[in-house]
């Protein structure tokens, strides 16, 4: 599949040189942000994001009786469960919570479901845990907006059910005491895009500006939101870039042994921990316990005040993230091979199902399909004569919407655009792979397919310096909506040979005038070697801007993207 290069909208260039001038940046980081939509008043606010950016929690609908019924629940010192979910956000939003409560002087439950034994969302050996321990008020995290019969069991056990959450909202919302979920279809709140951490870190500046709590909510719990926001891929803008930005300082500093006995055995150095080391280092192994067993032990890794404790069970997740990676990569070939040998990459959707695959790992298999393929698709692990299927999706297709269109052939589903849930019958597999795939061609055209690389802006080599990329810095957090600026320079001279690293990776000298870079292109060696080595030859080269330390240099080098031949 040839790429297609997407160039975004480049303005007038006087007006970007004016607002570099204001805003103390290169006209190039002032290109950045106005292609991709931020308004020119704005652009101070994107690159010093802090505290005064954050909205009134109590304009999100449901917060006001939330926020009442836990003040009373504090003062009559009830017994609180705090019911969460086994992904890295509903572990983060678990710990938060756990740790307000013991801070307010209350002596919390959690409780975490066991993601094989009962699946996602509020289950009633959950509740009945509750009624076990004298439990009066339960508080869903992550989960709840869906569990209607859940909700009105609890109701008959004597709990009021406040639900926290953030996911999609059907026709209807459950019988809680209260709701508090930015997508409720009433709701108000400026930002949606809230990670279910997020929702719960609103609750608390709630019941601070209610209650004035004699602790600071940034610095005991921005940490933790940091985590879940950025593991859950919630586009990293807005209060989600506010809350990321200020986390990521704090995570430099953390105080949590937790936190830093996993950035310990995660080999990092905590001074240079960015948005990526949290994404693709440290959530992993967070997520590892509750892909492979049960979650409880990464909260207890979030929650414990014990040094000792903490390196123990940091260990631990370790340990379970390197058997994930072992069994998440069986799972991918297993995965690749049938989807090669059934030509399903043909299609406009990939769908494939097997028995007894790990349902821990099918999540994740599935993103890095979408990764290779650039199709929307769903695996299913068959058990018995259920299937239980983890689904992701490209940009450019609803996956949430898609499964709506199907229920009626689901036993339940869940999820938003991006990543979704199902469990369905064996017999209704084969049907649900025709109907998904005859959906996708009703709602998308073969060009929504092509994998589109959009550029930022074009660049010249000269312009790269240490001074550029501490400005480009000031963008970061990079995630969803707000990735690592991709950057375009033309008619690049290859200077010297190319080298083949660890047999697939290529590094090559670029030279445009009198600035040469050192640059790096991943996977990709082995194919363009002979493109790059035809003599008198110069490129198009796309890129991101890389920073290395070695011997106690910083070295700038670049990461290639995609490579065309000048014109």
């Amino acid at each position: 599949m040839t790429n297609n290069w997407v160039y975004k909208g480049f303005g007038n260039e006087n007006s970007f040189k004016e607002l570099a001038r204001n805003f103390n940046t290169s006209e190039y980081i002032v290109k950045i942000l106005i292609n991709r939509g931020v308004e020119p008043s704005k652009i101070g606010q994107f690159l010093n994001p802090d505290e005064n950016n954050f909205y009134d929690p109590f304009l999100m609908k449901g917060m006001k009786e939330s926020v009442g019924r836990i003040k009373e629940s504090i003062e009559k010192r009830e017994n609180i469960l705090i019911y969460g979910d086994y992904d890295v956000d509903g572990i983060t939003s678990t710990s938060i919570l756990y740790r307000f409560f013991k801070m307010v002087g209350l002596k919390p439950y959690f409780f975490i479901p066991h993601r094989l034994e009962e699946g996602y969302g509020v289950s009633k050996n959950g509740i009945d845990f509750a009624f076990s321990k004298n439990v009066t008020l339960m508080i869903t995290v992550d989960c709840g907006t869906t569990a209607f019969e859940e909700i009105e069991y609890a109701k008959r056990k004597g709990l009021d059910v406040i639900v926290t959450d953030h996911h999609e909202v059907s026709d209807k919302l459950p019988s809680a005491f209260s709701i508090v979920n930015p997508n409720r279809d009433d709701e108000t709140y400026p930002f949606k895009s809230l990670a279910g951490c997020g929702v719960v870190f609103k609750l608390i500046q709630a019941l601070d500006k209610s209650i004035g709590l004699d602790f600071s909510v940034i610095d005991n719990f921005i940490d933790f939101v940091t985590l879940g926001t950025i593991a859950d891929v919630v586009p990293l803008i807005d209060e989600n870039r506010t809350i990321t930005s200020i986390g990521l300082k704090h995570l430099k500093n953390v105080k949590n042994f937790g936190i830093k006995s996993l950035i310990e055995v995660s080999d990092l150095q905590r001074n240079l921990i960015n948005s990526y080391h949290v994404g693709f280092i440290l959530a992993p192994r967070i997520n590892a316990m509750g892909r492979m067993d049960n979650a409880t032990k990464a909260v207890n890794l979030l929650i414990t005040d014990d040094k000792k404790e903490a390196e123990k069970l940091a260990k631990e997740l370790n340990k379970k993230n390197r058997l994930r990676q072992e069994v998440d990569q069986d799972v991918y070939d297993e995965a690749v091979e049938m989807i090669e040998r059934g030509s399903l990459h043909k299609n406009r959707t990939i769908v494939v199902a097997k028995e007894n695959w790990h349902e821990g790992v099918i999540g994740i298999v599935a993103s890095r399909l979408v990764e290779k393929y650039n199709k929307p698709t769903i695996m299913i692990s068959i058990v018995d004569d259920i299937g239980k299927g983890s689904g992701r999706s490209t940009q450019n297709f609803h996956l949430y919407n898609a499964l709506k269109e199907l229920e009626d052939i689901l036993l339940s589903f869940g999820g938003h655009r991006l990543a979704a849930g199902i469990t369905l019958k064996r017999e209704n597999i084969e049907a649900f792979k025709i109907r998904f795939e005859e959906y996708a061609k009703l709602k998308s055209e073969w060009k929504d397919y092509e994998k589109n690389i959009e550029i930022d802006c074009i660049l010249p080599l000269d312009t790269i310096d240490l001074d550029f990329y501490e400005k480009l810095e000031k963008l970061e957090p990079f995630g969803y909506m707000n990735p690592q600026p991709v950057f375009l320079s033309k008619k690049v001279d290859v200077v010297g040979y190319p080298l083949i690293l660890k047999d697939k990776h290529l590094r090559v000298c670029l030279k445009q005038g009198e600035r040469a870079f050192d640059a790096i292109w991943f996977n990709n060696g082995k194919e363009m070697m002979s493109k790059l080595t035809q003599p008198g030859k110069q490129f198009d080269v796309v890129y991101n801007i890389m920073k290395n330390e070695y011997s106690g240099k910083i070295l700038l080098q670049l990461r290639i993207i995609d490579i065309m031949e000048s014109e």
